[in-house]
């Protein structure tokens, strides 16, 4: 880590795509250890996050203001107590899950609809304005593989052991989120 610059400015696409293929990386290591599909989960979930906060940038007006202030970028300076001491207000893997989902389905992040209309026509609306930006709109497979790794992530980083971890349903819902940074990937490159 010596040759590291004495500054490194990360922005939004740049910093997606290099965690996203370090999640890749990761889950081409068989050496079987569980590391290596934690560190795949947790990258490749914030890849996901930081690339539909890109992609909702020029819109974000567009949004009620609950979901509009989540949107807001911060400044690239690191402020100890501010960043230390007080987790970011900013979209959660399963707002984005929500977000992206077919308007049809149910609303998965309820407490992100919040204001002076009906949760439900909210979050239809929200959706709209989600798949007009970014061209996308998961199925409920895709919504519950999606899903299942949040709860994953959340279970590993957020919360004490004991855990049990199945890692063949892990593995099998990255295909969802493959598919999802796939799509951002394309939408966002035209």
């Amino acid at each position: 880590m010596a040759d590291l610059p004495d500054v490194i400015e990360l922005g939004l696409d740049d910093e997606a795509r290099r965690m996203w293929d370090g999640s890749r990386q990761a889950r081409a290591q068989d050496t079987g250890d569980l590391v290596d599909l934690f560190e795949a989960l947790d990258l490749g979930l914030h890849a996901a996050e930081v690339m539909v906060i890109q992609r909702l940038q020029p819109v974000r007006d567009r949004f009620p203001a609950t979901i509009g202030l989540q949107l807001e970028l911060p400044t690239p300076e690191v402020d100890p107590h501010r960043d230390g001491v007080t987790s970011p207000h900013t979209l959660q893997f399963h707002d984005v899950v929500d977000l992206l989902s077919d308007e049809e389905l149910a609303c998965v992040s309820p407490g992100m609809h919040r204001g002076w209309e009906d949760r439900r026509f909210s979050c239809r609306r929200s959706r709209a304005t989600a798949r007009d930006a970014v061209g996308l709109s998961l199925s409920q497979s895709d919504q519950n593989d999606l899903l299942l790794l949040s709860a994953y992530r959340n279970r590993l980083f957020r919360y004490p052991p004991p855990i049990r971890v199945v890692p063949g349903e892990i593995l099998a819902a990255f295909a969802a989120l493959d598919r999802l940074v796939d799509g951002l990937a394309a939408t966002g490159d035209t």
